[in-house]
């Protein structure tokens, strides 16, 4: 939908512009309708991807831009700090089912004016928009300061394991944890897969990890440098000591059981 054009009539009653961009047709639509139908809103255009989004709220600069946080392709998200990046005078509302705590973090860092759950939107969006078009912000506060810290000490912690890889190495963990295959990494880095897989075994070393799911467990901070690689070397061995053909014949055994029967074949004996 869109681009429409900016009413004079909204400018001339001071009424606050507005731009809806989601992916979703019916959620749009529904969407546009409940902004529209409060007076002190006029919704000037929408998108249904971000890089149309983008490119109308740069023609119409409306006052605030209601966005869908997981637009395929250029996300809400991305939108939203381009907007900043640019200096735009729009404030964005970003909708969620349920960010993670990196986007609820990168929102709050691109200066997101507010974030509203799709599950609340009835209730809350309107109320949102109130809020930031008089210059305040609507964050759920008990959601984003406890995401937030728990992201930038991820991030701190993850800054300081990097520290430990050269140049290169970081270039390549970063492909690694965007899920790229081996093939397709070293083609974008410009090196032989023999090559990479040496870089790779440097990765893990330094990081003490052991494997790809490990480094991403450890970029998210859900394990701890060597923990997992600890873990897992202390099982394989125990496997591999357990699947010896002798395994087990040092361990003492208790003395098998006397029946009646065998005490007194062993008295006669």
């Amino acid at each position: 939908m869109g681009p429409w054009p900016r009413s004079s009539a909204a400018s001339e009653l001071n009424m606050v512009t507005v731009f809806v961009a989601d992916d979703h047709p019916l959620l749009l639509h529904g969407l546009i309708d409940m902004i529209a139908r409060d007076p002190d809103f006029a919704v000037i255009g929408s998108a249904r991807d971000g890089a149309a989004a983008l490119t109308a709220i740069q023609r119409d600069v409306p006052d605030v831009a209601v966005l869908d946080i997981s637009m395929p392709g250029l996300s809400g998200l991305d939108v939203a700090a381009e907007i900043g990046r640019l200096g735009l005078a729009t404030s964005c509302v970003l909708l969620t089912v349920g960010a993670s705590q990196a986007q609820l973090y990168d929102a709050v860092a691109a200066g997101v004016a507010g974030i509203v759950f799709k599950e609340a939107a009835v209730d809350a969006l309107l109320k949102c928009l109130h809020r930031v078009a008089a210059g305040g912000r609507w964050l759920p506060a008990e959601i984003v300061s406890e995401a937030v810290q728990n992201e930038a000490s991820r991030r701190t912690k993850w800054r300081s394991l990097s520290q430990r890889l050269t140049s290169r190495e970081i270039e390549i963990a970063r492909q690694v944890l965007a899920d790229k295959p081996t093939g397709q990494i070293a083609f974008d880095v410009g090196i032989s897969k023999g090559t990479l897989k040496i870089h790779m075994n440097n990765i893990y070393r330094k990081l003490q990890v052991s494997s790809r799911t490990e480094l991403s467990q450890l970029a998210a901070g859900q394990i701890e440098p060597g923990v997992a690689h600890a873990v897992n070397g202390a099982a394989a061995t125990v496997v591999k000591a357990l699947a010896a053909p002798d395994a087990g014949e040092g361990l003492a055994r208790p003395p098998a059981r006397q029946t009646p029967a065998r005490r007194r074949e062993s008295d006669k004996g």
